[in-house]
């Protein structure tokens, strides 16, 4: 009787193990974070001093596809349509928030876009393990906050939820046009029209780093996040997201 109830008490334990497995499998940001953890550092080297990218190393982990795919998508290679449609498809459910606020922001739908796949890959459950970044445009606790509070101004009520994609979206978006007219008060080259997605670059850095760090003119600046000090692109995020709104609207 003793052996038969050691038996089960294993058989239990073992089907424990196996329901915590199913759990981590279906969420897929989960998944992600902890394959974040166990990647090798990447580093990027500047004046001699090395220092970690993490949003490098989350970047490696989840893209859908290659960088040198990506490139020669641009180029128009065979992979540019399936690369356009895997981003328009992702963001489909999104579509109807995307177009709102870019009418109401004059922010390209593509940009908009963009900075979703770029940002959480379209989960609106994604959360940053190195700040209080969370949900689809990752928008961090305070800029939330100042985004809903500006919103509320203009008569725009939002959900006090990062993870709503309605909240993130409206928010994001808020805050990513802020940017713009502050990359445009700091005189930024090459800040034309609205419509331009060229137009984007440097209010993209500015969303990234913040706008005291974007307007730096290095590409590599330090940035502290979570008690730590780690060293960010710029460059390499605005350049991500701009090809990426490009390859959003070759599939209009």
């Amino acid at each position: 009787m003793i052996k038969n109830g050691i038996y089960t008490t294993c058989i239990l334990f073992i089907m424990l193990l196996g329901v915590g497995k199913l759990a981590r499998a279906s969420d897929p940001w989960k998944t992600l974070q902890e394959r974040f953890d166990k990647a090798p550092p990447v580093v990027e080297q500047k004046a001699g001093v090395k220092r970690q990218d993490p949003w490098a190393r989350l970047r490696k982990i989840y893209l859908p596809f290659s960088i040198e795919q990506e490139t020669a998508a641009l180029r128009g290679s065979k992979d540019a349509r399936r690369i356009s449609l895997y981003l328009t498809k992702t963001l489909e459910r999104y579509g109807n928030l995307i177009e709102e606020t870019s009418k109401r922001f004059e922010i390209p739908e593509e940009i908009i876009g963009a900075v979703i796949m770029v940002e959480s890959g379209g989960n609106p459950e994604a959360e940053a393990g190195t700040s209080s970044a969370k949900g689809l445009m990752q928008t961090i606790s305070g800029t939330f906050l100042a985004a809903r509070q500006g919103l509320m101004a203009q008569g725009i009520h939002v959900e006090n939820d990062p993870f709503n994609p309605r909240s993130s979206i409206f928010t994001g978006s808020w805050y990513l046009d802020k940017m713009y007219r502050q990359a445009a008060v700091d005189k930024r080259k090459d800040i034309g029209e609205r419509h331009y997605i060229a137009s984007w670059r440097y209010p993209l850095e500015y969303y990234y780093a913040g706008p005291a760090y974007g307007k730096k003119k290095d590409d590599l600046v330090i940035v502290y996040a979570g008690g730590r000090e780690m060293v960010i692109n710029k460059s390499a995020y605005s350049k991500k997201v701009l090809n990426w709104a490009r390859l959003i609207r070759r599939a209009g």
